[in-house]
């Protein structure tokens, strides 16, 4: 299992202005890919050559729905020069779910999405937040809507276990029943006494599917610290060889 780093664990230096030096950060600490976010204001030229001087492959992008719905040549264009083709959906904003009929509506442009995206090499994930399994309508979760009205050949699924604590899951249970359609594992490596979530149950659970990539994203990245991404990857790196 390869290990990877979505780029807002470092996003308070991102939004600072210092990306260039946020992304020099990850790739030392020893991951294996980078996965970006909020990227476009950058050329994709000058991600893949501060990313291919470091040995480390983009492993994905995260998108809003609403531009992969309405500006997608554009986003296949920035992915194809960087070097990327796995897009990611990672955020539906309030007013794009908070009703069966929306989420629905989100499932059926998904699809749309990943078709155009499939046909042109690329693979379209889903990333989870709290939200789709917070919502619930008529007995069925936001998630469960999502993933009961897309083609998993289209939409694959990105499960980021450390927004499910809180919903008492089986999450070993949820990611075998994902099978092959999980692609990614987002996960909290590092264990701190405030926030205290153990990964290891669901990485052993994505090894057994071969799920190929584990990455690395904090959620609460204020005040960490320069030597916090290289912790994160040598405890995640800990968790794969169990």
């Amino acid at each position: 299992m390869k290990v990877g780093m979505q780029l807002y664990s470092l996003s308070p230096m991102v939004n600072g202005g210092q990306w260039q030096e946020a992304v020099k950060l990850a790739c030392a600490a020893g991951i294996d890919g980078l996965e970006l976010y909020s990227y476009y204001d950058v050329p994709a030229l000058t991600y893949r050559k501060l990313m291919n001087e470091a040995g480390v492959v983009c492993c994905g992008t995260h998108n809003h729905w609403a531009p992969l719905r309405d500006d997608l040549d554009h986003v296949m264009e920035y992915n194809y020069v960087l070097g990327n083709r796995t897009i990611i959906c990672h955020y539906l904003m309030e007013e794009e779910r908070g009703s069966a009929e929306n989420y629905l509506r989100v499932a059926e442009s998904l699809n749309e999405i990943g078709a155009k995206l499939k046909r042109n090499g690329f693979d379209l994930l889903y990333h989870n937040h709290d939200f789709e399994f917070r919502e619930v309508f008529d007995g069925k979760r936001g998630m469960d809507l999502l993933l009961e009205n897309t083609d998993p050949f289209l939409v694959g699924m990105e499960l980021h276990i450390g927004q499910l604590p809180q919903f008492q899951l089986d999450i070993p249970g949820y990611i075998r029943g994902l099978g092959r359609r999980l692609k990614v594992l987002h996960v909290h490596a590092f264990l701190d006494e405030e926030h205290p979530f153990d990964s290891r149950p669901g990485v052993e659970a994505a090894k057994a599917l071969d799920v190929e990539w584990a990455v690395l994203e904090n959620v609460y990245p204020e005040g960490c610290g320069v030597e916090r991404p290289r912790k994160d990857v040598e405890a995640l790196r800990a968790m794969i060889r169990g």
